[in-house]
């Protein structure tokens, strides 16, 4: 397939990339000659200003031919539905379909609001009530891939039987945080220090004291019953380790303990690892890459995969910051307080850097549910979080999407607030496989 456009910019050829070579595995190629896109004997569709001639045509909205970062909301206006989808940058020319999908997915999937003025949370975030997708209901839905689903099947429709396409089979890729790698045990002397703070329940004093003594196991050691399970349905799970110093946010025991030692190396002998960068590195870069050689000195290998605690990301400064340091995969893209899809795809891509205006080698992988989420900011009980989970693997596997879990040991305790709920992450991973 040949695609004309007047200039061949660095967004419209990491756009099409994405949907025509990732999502719709169509062999393609490009040109700014109209010359050659007239004499091209074969499939060919024109994405400019202006129709040429009777060729199929897909008017441009100019977003992908402009370097910087401007406002895009005039021109995005008026969102409609594209049958049952909610659709922007509507074309005011007849074109293959009624809205320059590039543009529409290029804004979401490079993160554009998120470089745009917003009311960050308390942890300087952007919330999913600030995007977009939320706004207009489309935040439990993979549009990005939803759309070019149906945008490959217009093209089929001008191109006749001979004109194929071959989209991602689905993928399954659990992970889990260990922000906690213990609750009581190998805390050395503060674990001691905590045995007599004053607000913990006589139940809770006894318990510690059990488990400090070997008498009763952490309820944050999950690490066979995980091994067990990931062995059983014979997945490939990242961890994540927070490897940081004790901080108000990071509550990790000392990455310097034996133990821990021990834990980082056990894990990463039979699963893949990431760096957990710690909430105060956000505010310190060189913590991150201290945290990321020890890390490396304590697994024996290359760390190259990383994931955000709090899910703070600042863009594009983060993932600069990462990528300079090593990182070739990211694991934050997802929101705190909603489930679904923060870039509006379920399938990995790289990063596209908006304020220099270029594609990077990093690799984003979405993930679409988190334990914390369902427990704590939407207050679900556990089969009312079952059955959501549910929803947005249906959602994924619908698409060929990547589903992607993120949980954390602790949530697997069944002590205190998460009683009941390793029942939802087995479950999870029933369904998901």
């Amino acid at each position: 397939m040949l695609i004309y456009c007047p200039e061949l910019s660095p967004r419209l050829k990491y756009i099409l990339e994405i949907l025509l070579g990732d999502l719709l595995g169509i062999q393609y190629t490009t040109t700014n000659l109209e010359i050659e896109f007239i004499h091209f004997d074969g499939p060919k569709l024109n994405y400019s200003f202006d129709p040429i001639d009777s060729f199929p045509f897909l008017e441009a909205s100019g977003m992908l031919f402009e370097p910087g970062i401007i406002d895009q909301s005039e021109a995005m206006k008026p969102i409609f539905k594209w049958d049952d989808l909610p659709a922007f940058f509507p074309t005011k020319q007849a074109s293959v379909i009624p809205f320059d999908i590039f543009s529409a997915a290029f804004y979401l999937v490079s993160r554009f609001e998120e470089y745009l003025p917003f009311d960050a949370d308390k942890h300087d975030r952007f919330p999913s009530s600030e995007s977009l997708a939320f706004r207009e209901g489309f935040l439990d839905k993979p549009l990005i891939n939803l759309w070019t689903i149906k945008f490959g099947d217009a093209l089929k429709k001008l191109f006749g039987k001979s004109f194929h396409l071959h989209l991602p089979d689905y993928k399954f890729i659990p992970t889990i945080d260990i922000d906690n790698a213990w609750a009581f045990k190998n805390k050395g002397l503060r674990g001691l220090g905590s045995f007599f703070m004053k607000n913990q329940s006589m139940e809770t004093r006894n318990y510690r004291y059990q488990v400090i003594r070997g008498k009763q196991a952490d309820p944050y050691d999950k690490y066979l019953f995980l091994e067990k399970l990931f062995k059983k349905y014979d997945l490939d799970p990242v961890y994540f380790f927070l490897a940081g110093s004790l901080g108000p946010y990071d509550r990790n025991i000392s990455p310097s303990s034996s133990k821990f030692k021990s834990l980082v190396k056990n894990i990463s002998q039979d699963f893949k690892i990431g760096i957990h960068p710690s909430y105060a590195s956000n505010y310190n870069t060189d913590r991150i890459q201290k945290e990321i050689n020890l890390l490396a000195k304590l697994s024996e290998q290359e760390v190259i995969r990383s994931r955000q605690h709090f899910l703070k990301v600042q863009f594009p400064y983060t993932y600069r910051n990462l990528m300079h340091m090593g990182i070739k995969e990211e694991y934050t893209m997802g929101y705190a307080d909603q489930l679904g899809f923060r870039a509006s795809i379920a399938h990995p891509f790289r990063f596209f850097d908006l304020e220099s205006n270029r594609v990077t080698d990093l690799n984003v992988y979405p993930f679409q549910v988190m334990d914390v989420t369902l427990h704590d900011y939407l207050n679900l009980q556990p089969e009312e979080a079952i059955k959501r989970i549910a929803e947005v693997i249906e959602q994924t596997r619908a698409v060929g999407g990547t589903f992607s879990s993120l949980w954390h040991n602790e949530s697997l305790s069944e002590w205190k607030e998460w009683n009941g709920w390793s029942v939802v992450f087995t479950k999870l991973l029933e369904m998901a496989v």
